[in-house]
């Protein structure tokens, strides 16, 4: 019979605790986006930006969902890769 090991504790069992890659470049030119100054909003929140079509970039500027503000920042579902 084999010993089952429970995971390591950094393993999440929640979708909240595990850990999101970020997109750090931007896939058309290659060069790479600010590091965000503002936290990463909750899920609810990416959400909302899609049904709203409108997002916070990760500088808090409101920008399109796939776009850029004019400081260079992603919104953060193009920084999520969500879109």
């Amino acid at each position: 019979m084999s010993h089952l090991h429970p995971p390591p504790a950094s393993c999440g069992d929640t979708l909240e605790e595990e850990f999101v890659p970020h997109v750090t470049h931007d896939p058309d030119t290659g060069l790479p986006w600010p590091a965000p100054t503002v936290p990463e909003p909750e899920f609810i929140t990416l959400a909302q930006f899609i049904i709203e079509g409108a997002a916070e970039a990760t500088d808090g500027c409101l920008v399109a969902p796939d776009l850029v503000c004019r400081h260079g920042h992603p919104s953060w579902l193009l920084r999520l890769g969500v879109i």
